[in-house]
């Protein structure tokens, strides 16, 4: 259990405000735009950066205390990290264990094959395609399956096989483990996923369960088949989705009402609350009930 209390940190453009956030085993994703507090917050729970204020507890121990021990139960990949591009994959690999203060081999093959990086392993990290880079990223983040896994946007530059094989890998690994991702892609986790916390200005907008993060919605979603020629009437901003067809659009479209008769109300998805909240906040119809749980 990971226990964030107090924690302000003042950054160039905003300031990463969070008063309490506790968070426990399974998959939690980490929703905002850009600039959100995303990546910090996630560098703050890494020890990569120490907040100004406040303490982030893990199991009841804190940096001041317990820094190495901490650091060694953690498994971290940031955004566009910089690998040792001479290195070979499975040397690269054997070096970030040696950091952790132990090399386990069966460690560093498991996370060869988790990451399908077997063909590779030999290979110089500078040789490798975006995607695989990134897959050794990941691999090193899961070695020595460390109790604490956090993940800055892990699906990027990988392929549809590649994503499903890492978002199947990371479910199994977060039934005994807190698994933390930041993310955009939140289509990726529909099914996986057990909580939400949504940042906006580098504070928690809400934090719960993915149930509650899918209802008490200002607006509800519908989906249908419009014209070509009607689909001009509809508020732009209100679609969500939209399929051409050949002689119609087939859209999700968000409304307190249907924008149509024939529209029948959607089933909400991960993406489609998180539309909602942003939209209803932006235009400041949102209440605090429907925020934080």
């Amino acid at each position: 259990m990971i226990q964030v209390k107090n924690v302000k940190h003042d950054r160039k453009h905003f300031s990463l405000s969070i008063p309490e956030l506790a968070l426990g085993r399974g998959i939690t994703i980490l929703v905002g735009k850009n600039g959100s507090g995303k990546s910090t917050l996630l560098q703050l729970i890494a020890t990569a950066l120490k907040p100004h204020r406040g303490t982030i507890q893990y199991g009841g121990k804190t940096i001041d205390d317990a820094l190495p021990f901490i650091r060694k139960n953690i498994g971290f990949l940031p955004t566009g990290i910089e690998l040792y591009e001479e290195m070979r994959v499975k040397r690269f690999l054997r070096y970030m264990s040696e950091l952790k203060g132990v090399v386990n081999e069966d460690a560093v093959e498991r996370s060869l094959v988790g990451l399908h990086l077997q063909d590779v392993k030999g290979a110089k990290i500078k040789t490798l395609s975006q995607g695989m880079k990134q897959r050794v990223g990941i691999a090193q983040a899961i070695l020595d399956c460390p109790p604490i896994l956090l993940l800055d946007e892990p699906l990027n530059y990988l392929d549809s096989r590649e994503r499903k094989n890492v978002v199947s890998l990371l479910t199994r690994y977060a039934q005994s483990r807190l698994v933390l991702i930041a993310t955009h892609e939140l289509n990726e986790w529909e099914d996986m996923a057990d909580e939400v916390i949504w940042l906006q200005e580098g504070k928690v907008l809400f934090k719960g369960p993915i149930n509650l993060w899918k209802t008490h919605l200002p607006l509800r979603v519908y989906k249908g088949q419009v014209p070509l020629s009607k689909i001009k009437d509809l508020d732009q901003e209100r679609i969500i989705h939209m399929k051409r067809g050949h002689d119609h659009y087939l859209i999700k479209y968000i409304d307190e009402t249907k924008p149509f008769e024939h529209f029948k109300e959607a089933e909400v998805t991960i993406e489609d609350a998180y539309f909602i909240r942003k939209k209803s906040r932006d235009q400041g119809t949102i209440t605090p009930h429907h925020l934080i749980f």
